[in-house]
């Protein structure tokens, strides 16, 4: 009996979220034709998509982007929800449309021998964006991506991606930390034969 009791004890409340909701709005007559989505398969303008709804379930969509954001951050979900499940890696939108993520850790890679180190990636931030236009008439579309996130060795950084060997890469690029990254044991074997890196160029991290 005290096995059943224990399987039927009831859940205690759902854990608190670690992240900052950042709030923001467009509008869309000071931001034209600048946010792009994705619906049925198809790329159109949030222009279009205003100007063709004619019910509430014809704003639906797949994901939305800015266009000239420099640097680029990650696309826009429907919901929270699946924002942060994209960010991970996990259930992404089978809509035609390449898609990357960049998942729970993060891997710091020696530029000179290749070792690997892996520590948490903690989200920090999620943005919030509501996009609206009043012209023909009032329509409004929200969306959801995560904008901040905090490494363990390297604090907190902004995800973006980057078209390496004609294939889109998650990165991320740390506020505080280089981009670079060097093993304690090759910078020390580099620093011995006068050859050590400059200190802005490379974060250098430690093995386990």
């Amino acid at each position: 009996m005290k096995v059943l009791k224990s399987f039927f004890k009831p859940k205690g409340p759902p854990e608190e979220p670690t992240w900052e909701m950042v709030e923001k709005r467009w509008s869309l007559e000071e931001h034209r034709f600048k946010v792009r989505l994705k619906k049925k398969g198809e790329e159109i303008y949030a222009e279009d998509l205003f100007r063709t709804a004619a019910k509430p379930r014809d704003l639906k969509f797949s994901r939305f982007f800015l266009l000239n954001e420099n640097p680029p951050g990650p696309h826009f979900a429907p919901s929270l929800p699946e924002a942060l499940d994209w960010f991970r890696g996990r259930n992404l939108p089978k809509d035609g449309y390449e898609h990357i993520w960049w998942g729970d850790k993060v891997t710091y890679e020696c530029a000179v021998c290749g070792a690997r180190r892996e520590t948490p990636l903690r989200i920090t931030q999620v943005e919030h964006l509501t996009v609206a236009t009043t012209v023909p008439r009032d329509r409004e579309i929200a969306g959801w991506r995560v904008i901040e996130v905090e490494g363990e060795l390297t604090g907190k950084g902004m995800p973006t991606r980057r078209l390496e060997h004609h294939k889109l890469r998650p990165v991320i690029i740390w506020r505080q930390a280089a981009n670079q990254y060097m093993c304690g044991n090759c910078a020390r074997k580099l620093a011995a034969v006068g050859r050590e890196p400059k200190a802005a160029d490379y974060f250098v991290f430690d093995l386990k």
